[in-house]
């Protein structure tokens, strides 16, 4: 935890887009980055306004407990659109506030 997936329609160009975004998450959350995960996932169907031919990304981000979620949001899409070149008005973030008892590190849980 935090674990953060990014779904686009478009191609990965950059071979250090997730360490980049789990350090900007685990900076921005304070959070150990060997806690982080990150997974990009390129090349998805999805449609953005109804079009495929409109490129976005998806964004799933889950952690136990969030500081600046407008701060993170617009750390987050600032990366993403400039890195997969896509539109900032198709960058959607979902976060996802986890209970420490749900989440499991290392076989142990974290509450």
């Amino acid at each position: 935890m935090p674990f953060i997936t990014i779904s686009t329609n478009t191609e990965n160009k950059n071979d250090n887009l997730c360490a980049e975004v789990a350090h900007l998450v685990a900076e921005n959350l304070g959070k150990p980055i060997d806690y982080v995960v990150a997974r990009v996932c390129c090349g998805q169907d999805m449609a953005f306004g109804g079009t495929n031919k409109n490129k976005g990304a998806l964004i799933e981000i889950k952690s136990v407990g969030f500081s600046d979620k407008a701060l993170l949001a617009r750390k987050l899409t600032d990366v993403v659109v400039q890195h997969l070149k896509v539109e900032a008005r198709f960058v959607n973030i979902e976060f996802v506030n986890l209970k420490a008892e749900d989440v499991s590190v290392n076989g142990g849980l974290l509450g």
